[in-house]
Order: structure tokens, then C-alpha cells, then sequence
């Protein structure tokens, strides 16, 4: 690929959002199939494995793709699952209907509707300071994932410039399925973990969350120098992307634990409202703050969800323990 075109390959990266529906789906249906809690945490933890295989094999279609058709070529691609997935989900998703709908009363339905208002989403989060460090760990830790996903390339094709020569060749699309890889050892680390004796996510997550800081912060330093160090910063990016594979699964449980059914959407919704301003903000001032500076304020956006974390894992325990 020509170093100029470095979005040929087509970067392709699982959203959150999708994460959020597969925990509310489960979360809908948890009464008629009898997911539970622990079955949620295994069951968004295969979900996540399975994202990190597709895109793994994404990432190198992508460039065959670019090398075939070029800049377009991986958008082309995209067009034929895009179709593939909207025939399988027409011909066999299932609409998710309310169990109880029909025997509600009058007054039910009139309270079922206060319960899912803005206002009382937003009461419920204020009253509740384990929502609020799950809603914080939420915006931060996905706000320095889309700084994440805006500079890496850059951070890696100056490394491979730097130790290759000027005008070699960046396998971006290579480059991003060993990304996605890692992701995929994250989330089977996460179902490992998971079915430890008195394993808390809770504290799983604070593991991950200072790993992450670490290795974002270490991408920081060593693209402040003048020449980047390939080996280095692979291996801060790798780390962080094995991190990103376990938080999908983590926070998909907690939000299962903490987030009450009845609120969850528009609650998830309100999360949304943080995590999207500390994005708008981080982009507008890219420039200003340079690549190394904008890692830098990812690792410490981490930094602070870990401390986040930390205190509800304290909550968590406490509540064990008079339990």
C-alpha cells in the first residue's frame, strides 16, 4: 500500500454500541431463557470472541480488498455482509415483545412511561453513586478508545517509516487483524477470570483499566520522541487492544448488575452525553495537542476510570462482605 493512503485498508473496528444492544437484549430476555447474571458475563464474553475472530478476518479482507480495488475497495466488501447480515437477521431475528404488556392496568402503563422519562433516568443516576462510576468508566474509557482508534495509524506508519526508511510500505490491514487478535486473547482472558473462585468483575476491570493507562501512557512517550520505536509502540498498542478485549465484556456485566431494567436504555442513553463530549472536545483540539500529547490525555482519561473503578470495587466489596 502507498504510505499516503493509509486508509485503504479500511479500519474496521467493533462499536460499542453494538456491545450495549447485546446486553440489553439479554437483559430483555433474561425471564423467558433464564440468562443470569454469571450467564450474561459468559455469554457477552463469547459475544466479544467471536467480534475479535470476524474482525480479525475483516482486517485482512480489507486489504486484499484495497490491493484489488483500492481506496473503495474495502467499502465495496463491506456492501456484500452489510446485505449477507440483513438477510440473516430479516429471516431469523426474533422480535423481542414485552411478556407482561397485556396484563398491565391503565396506571401500570401510565407508570412504566414516567419510569422511562429523561428526568427520572436522570434522578435515578444522580441518587446512585455506583451508576455514576459505572457511567464514568463508560465515557472515559471509550472516549480514549476513539482517540485510540484517530492516531494509531499515524503512531504506526511513523514507526515503520522510521525503521524501515521513508516511503515503506505500512500493512495496515495486517496491522489491525494483530490488533484484533489481542482483542481476542482479552475477551478469553475475561472467561478465564471469570470463572475463578469469589472472582469479582468489579476487580477485573481495575486490572484492566490500569493496564490500559499504562500501555496508552507508554504510546505517549515513545511517540514524543523523534523516531518512534516499532517494536515499542506495537507492544504498547497490542497491550492496550488485549485490554480493550476484556473492558467489552466487564462493562457489559456491570452495567447488567447496576443498570435498572426498567431505565436502562434512556440511562445509557445519558452516558452517551459525556462519553460523545469528551470525543468532540479531544478532536477539536488534536492538533493543538499533537499525537503524543492526545495519548497522553487518554492515559490519564484511563487513569481516572480506574480510579473509578477502584472505588466501586470497594462498594462492591463492602456490600459483599455485609451481605
Amino acid at each position: 500500500l502507498h504510505p499516503k493512503k493509509e486508509w485503504m485498508c479500511g479500519v474496521l473496528f467493533v462499536s460499542s454500541d453494538g456491545e450495549e444492544k447485546l446486553g440489553t437484549i439479554l437483559q430483555c430476555n433474561e425471564q423467558p431463557v433464564g440468562n443470569t447474571g454469571s450467564n450474561i458475563s459468559e455469554i457477552s464474553g463469547l459475544a466479544c470472541t467471536g467480534d475479535a475472530l470476524v474482525a480479525t478476518i475483516a482486517g485482512k479482507l480489507a486489504s486484499w480488498a484495497a490491493s484489488m480495488r483500492g481506496v473503495t475497495g474495502p467499502f465495496d466488501l463491506s456492501v456484500v455482509f452489510l446485505a449477507a447480515g440483513a438477510v440473516v437477521s430479516g429471516l431469523f431475528w426474533k422480535e423481542n415483545k414485552a411478556v407482561a404488556a397485556a396484563a398491565s392496568s391503565g396506571n401500570d402503563a401510565k407508570g412504566a412511561a414516567k419510569k422511562g422519562s429523561i428526568k427520572e433516568a436522570f434522578d435515578i443516576v444522580r441518587g446512585d453513586q455506583k451508576l455514576m462510576l459505572v457511567g464514568a468508566v463508560q465515557s472515559l474509557f471509550e472516549a480514549a478508545m476513539y482517540v485510540f482508534i484517530l492516531q494509531w495509524p499515524n503512531a504506526v506508519a511513523g514507526a515503520v517509516s522510521a525503521y524501515f526508511g521513508e516511503g515503506a510500505m505500512t500493512p495496515f490491514g495486517t496491522i489491525f487483524s494483530c490488533f484484533m487478535t489481542c482483542s481476542l486473547f482479552g475477551s478469553l482472558t475475561f472467561g478465564k477470570l471469570l470463572k475463578r473462585k469469589n472472582s469479582m468483575t468489579e476487580s477485573t476491570a481495575t486490572g484492566m483499566l490500569a493496564a490500559a493507562a499504562v500501555s496508552m501512557g507508554a504510546g505517549a512517550y515513545l511517540t514524543a520522541g523523534a523516531t518512534t520505536s516499532l517494536a515499542g509502540i506495537m507492544g504498547a498498542l497490542c497491550l492496550y487492544e488485549a485490554c480493550v478485549g476484556i473492558y467489552f465484556p466487564a462493562i457489559g456485566t456491570l452495567r447488567s448488575k447496576y443498570v435498572p431494567d426498567d431505565n436502562k436504555s434512556v440511562i445509557l442513553s445519558l452516558f452517551g452525553i459525556p462519553l460523545n463530549t469528551l470525543v468532540v472536545l479531544a478532536y477539536l483540539f488534536v492538533k493543538q495537542l499533537g499525537m503524543s500529547g492526545a495519548l497522553g490525555v487518554s492515559s490519564a482519561a484511563l487513569a481516572i476510570a480506574t480510579g473509578c473503578m477502584a472505588k466501586l470495587r470497594s462498594i462492591a466489596r463492602k456490600e459483599a462482605g455485609e451481605a
